[in-house]
């Protein structure tokens, strides 16, 4: 095995090396093959340095959104910024130390964080703990941009897909930086919908000027440069999670009755009231949906919608099962299925099954692997053998869902490729493919599936 692909195993090396011979061919194959991200989002330099807890925070789903609906709206967001005085004070009142100490200390005991801290401090050549790969980390996150590009390139990222729908209030400005910086990599924007729901829901208006101005924002997306001043390569709806089972919805008297109901009621509903506030736009939503859904079947172009995956407390978990897409896949109309493509996010995990089940039955329906990758870690292996064992390679989509830090990125990637390659032999050893089939195969997943389906240049 080359030198290169050796360090890719990490400290795993020696118990890799012993596993079946044809494992250290595949994967030293496949680890030279480049990687397009089907699914992510931006990254700033707004917090370049960190603190262990606070990396900890950023990077795990468990404390995402968790941490600041635990105190009133806005409260932790000015104990974050806040000089030692606020924080003491506010500390006092709401025991935020108290609460993040506890999450983030479980947190740090996952299986997760422990093999995450071995990789990265493989990659920073420093001890394997925390502090001293947070201390290398900081070091070189002196310049940030560097560090990011040498996280990409280690993994061998060539295009990104993201999903500008999840930016934390980032400006053009921040937007292009990050277009810029991460060359030779190269940015591909995916508008979603819920970006334009935004920003017309508070609008005192009526449904008229609302589904005129709803559908002239959606065509600039879609036609002009209304992503930030660039185009839109795909669409992404947020909707499964917000009500569930999604029938598409034509009916405008219907989303009428929605929009004046949302009119009465938009600003009294409590913050943390979400089937309330989820059942009263519910239709309206659906409207919205099936109008971009139509949009992007006249431009052969893919629909992304969130499944499986979580980022609770502020959406409902149990609406995230991958068969409430069933009708979306359909598209019924005039008693013919019409066909659009639909991309179900994050594997549908924990439904993997169901998710590639979906894949499997519907031909325009496609499997994209992150936040399984890299989350489930060393098991990601199996989850892509059940994955692969029903879906057509040539459907099967490289993604990571990487958020608010780097790191992201190139763990998936890292991890991606590795366990693709033991899923990959597993196949090999039994005959199902051939080595050649297996390299294609793993080409395809990488990089040409997304290429083909986002037709990029």
């Amino acid at each position: 095995m080359n030198i290169k692909a050796a360090h890719k195993l990490g400290h795993l090396g020696p118990f890799l090396s012993k596993q079946h011979p044809e494992f250290l061919k595949i994967f030293e194959a496949v680890n030279e093959l480049p990687i397009d991200d089907a699914h992510c989002h931006l990254v700033t330099d707004r917090e370049p340095s960190m603190t262990p807890k606070r990396f900890l925070e950023r990077m795990s789903l468990a404390a995402m959104d968790t941490v600041p609906a635990y105190f009133p709206a806005g409260i932790y967001d000015k104990w974050l910024s806040g000089d030692e005085a606020v924080r003491y004070n506010l500390n006092m009142q709401f025991g935020i130390q108290e609460k993040i100490d506890g999450i983030i200390g479980d947190v740090s005991q996952s299986i997760y964080v422990k093999f995450l801290v071995k990789e990265m401090a493989q990659f920073l050549t420093c001890e394997p703990n925390l502090e001293a790969v947070m201390e290398a980390r900081n070091d070189r996150t002196g310049n940030y941009w560097d560090y990011l590009r040498d996280l990409l390139q280690d993994v061998g990222y060539e295009n990104v897909m993201v999903d500008t729908g999840y930016c934390e209030g980032a400006s053009v400005e921040e937007i292009n930086r990050y277009d810029d910086e991460i060359h030779p990599c190269r940015m591909r924007r995916l508008a979603r919908i819920e970006m334009v729901q935004k920003e017309l829901f508070p609008l005192e208006i009526s449904f008229e000027e609302y589904e005129q101005r709803y559908t002239t924002r959606l065509l600039d997306l879609l036609d002009g440069n209304g992503n930030y001043g660039k185009k839109s390569y795909g669409m992404k709806s947020y909707l499964l999670p917000y009500i569930g089972l999604i029938e598409p919805l034509y009916d405008r008297e219907v989303a009428r009755e929605s929009w004046r109901a949302l009119r009465e009621s938009y600003h009294k509903i409590p913050s943390m009231d979400r089937q309330s506030e989820y059942n009263l736009s519910k239709d309206l939503r659906r409207y919205n949906f099936t109008l971009a859904l139509e949009e992007c079947l006249k431009r052969d172009i893919s629909m992304q919608i969130h499944t499986g995956d979580g980022e609770a407390p502020s959406v409902i978990l149990r609406n995230q099962d991958p068969f409430y897409l069933e009708e979306v896949c359909r598209f019924d109309r005039d008693g013919v299925m019409r066909m659009p493509k639909i991309v179900p996010l994050h594997a549908g995990y924990p439904s993997v099954g169901k998710a590639a089940w979906l894949s499997h039955l519907y031909p325009n329906c496609y499997f994209e692997l992150s936040v399984m990758t890299p989350f489930v870690h060393q098991n990601l292996f199996q989850r892509y053998m059940q994955v692969m064992e029903v879906v057509p390679l040539s459907k099967i989509l490289y993604a990571s869902d990487a958020f608010h830090v780097p790191e992201l990125y190139w763990l998936a990637g890292r991890w991606g490729k590795r366990y693709l390659a033991k899923a990959l032999t597993e196949y090999v050893v039994g005959g199902s493919l051939d080595f050649d089939e297996a390299i294609e195969g793993a080409r395809m997943i990488l990089y040409k599936n997304n290429r083909s389906l986002y037709k990029l240049d």
